[in-house]
């Protein structure tokens, strides 16, 4: 079977005005505080501030990402580390038998840099509101 070319949507990575007011930025920056619950070269993951579940983090990308959509293949590796990022959340936390990984696009996202939520243990009867 022939896989279908990948089309994106025009490339929407960032301006100038998006970096300077974003808060996951000035995270990954060290310009604002989180806590931390794992990091590597391309991921930060961090408690969320306003949780929605017993555990709530945010696997964020380090770079700027403002759409899923329009991520280009070379930067696939970014959701691969997001993708072991969250199992190692998962597993460190003991989460396997419950937990949700929510990925919000479009209009929904409050946040418009490239992020995940995990929620784990028990969820907040209103938690979509949340994510």
């Amino acid at each position: 079977m022939n896989a279908l070319p990948l089309v994106l949507a025009t490339p929407y990575y960032y301006t100038d005005f998006d970096m300077a007011d974003c808060i996951f930025c000035k995270i990954v920056k060290g310009e604002f505080p989180a806590s931390v619950e794992l990091e590597s070269d391309n991921v930060i993951a961090f408690k969320s501030i306003d949780p929605a579940a017993e555990f709530h983090f945010l696997v964020v990308s380090k770079k700027h990402i403002r759409e899923f959509i329009s991520i280009p293949q070379s930067d696939f590796k970014i959701l691969s580390d997001m993708a072991e990022t969250a199992q190692a959340i998962i597993k460190k936390r003991d989460l396997s038998r419950a937990y949700k990984l929510i990925f919000n696009g479009g209009k929904y996202p409050e946040m418009k840099h490239l992020h995940w939520h995990l929620l784990g243990g028990e969820l907040e009867e209103d938690y979509h509101k949340k994510t």
